[in-house]
């Protein structure tokens, strides 16, 4: 029992020091106000990059898109300067952010962008945007993306959430904390130990987690375990997920700027045997495909037994022959739409 209290009265005074010092260490107010904090600065890579390139046709997505769309076959057969953008980790959630703050603001805009995505990824705003997602999300994200808190944080927050980001500074820069750590390990540490200084330890870095160093089976395995999150039954309920998603907002950044928004549903292994796919994804389907007709985006939704089973490098991402076939498919989908 003494062992207990004196546990006690050190965990407390422990806290009670951290709550003190953390604010004043990161410059966070006290209570601190609920979600993240967001500098001022921008990234402007597809700003710069559309005004560079000038395509008339955008194809956007995460690390699907690389392997399973040849740029040059479809830049050829659809005669139109076409731009490839395969971004490993991105979600509807950034891809939001990145159309907000970079796309429509270019000087030249595409008249055509085409986003690629899989099942319920275009109404899942919770998905992919804390832990190491968050640093690319502050990259395209200011302090005035309130919508962007809103919805991708503090909507899915617990009240107990809420209360101890507010009220335990601990939790709240969690994240910060992490990062400080992980700097002193990195780099002092490194120096001491490898006589490898700052610039010697990012390049080692880069060098052994370049993307050719990654098994992409173990990755892809990862992103299917983390994918469960929106194939919940009250994730796949289109009804209730859209209005409080960025799908509304990208189709309205869309429209106004003049670009023709284009979806295209991925295919993916993972549920390639008859009756694997969770119950409420064929009807999640059929919402979001009456929602785009009604909201003028068009919806290619590929025939997802086209590309044989073997055909895949994984359970998400297409081999050189999926690739050929997906290719020719996306080709003659587009073919019927850009004029």
């Amino acid at each position: 029992m003494k062992a207990f209290r004196n546990y006690l009265i050190t965990s407390t005074l422990l806290l009670s020091f951290l709550s003190f010092y953390i604010p004043i260490r990161y410059q966070t107010p006290y209570p601190k106000d609920i979600g993240p904090q967001f500098d001022d600065r921008i990234r402007t890579t597809f700003t710069d990059l559309l005004n560079k390139e000038k395509p008339e046709i955008l194809l956007f997505g995460d690390s699907m898109l690389a392997p399973a769309v040849d740029e040059k076959l479809v830049e050829r057969k659809l005669g139109r300067k076409t731009l490839l953008v395969s971004l490993p980790g991105t979600a509807s959630t950034i891809w939001y952010l990145m159309i907000k703050n970079n796309i429509v603001l270019a000087d030249h805009k595409p008249k055509y962008m085409v986003v690629f995505f899989r099942d319920a990824m275009m109404t899942v705003p919770g998905y992919r945007v804390t832990g190491r997602y968050f640093e690319q999300i502050d990259e395209f994200a200011s302090p005035e993306d309130t919508l962007l808190i809103e919805r991708a944080y503090i909507n899915q927050m617990s009240p107990l959430e809420k209360f101890m980001e507010g009220y335990i500074p601990l939790y709240s820069s969690r994240w910060r904390i992490r990062q400080t750590v992980d700097y002193y390990i990195r780099y002092p540490l490194g120096n001491v130990l490898l006589n490898c200084n700052l610039t010697c330890m990012d390049y080692a870095m880069e060098v052994v987690f370049e993307d050719s160093n990654l098994d992409i089976t173990f990755l892809s395995e990862a992103i299917g375990a983390a994918d469960d999150y929106f194939y919940a039954p009250e994730r796949l309920n289109f009804e209730n997920q859209v209005d409080q998603s960025f799908l509304p907002e990208i189709i309205r950044l869309s429209r106004e700027n003049g670009i023709q928004l284009i979806l295209v549903r991925m295919p993916i292994q993972r549920f390639y045997e008859p009756g694997s796919q969770p119950p409420g994804l064929s009807a999640y389907i059929q919402g979001l495909d009456v929602y785009l007709e009604a909201n003028d985006v068009l919806f290619l939704d590929l025939d997802q037994k086209k590309i044989p089973f073997e055909f895949f490098s994984d359970t998400l991402h297409l081999n050189e022959d999926g690739k050929s076939i997906f290719t020719q498919e996306l080709i003659q989908g587009l073919t019927m739409i850009v004029k």
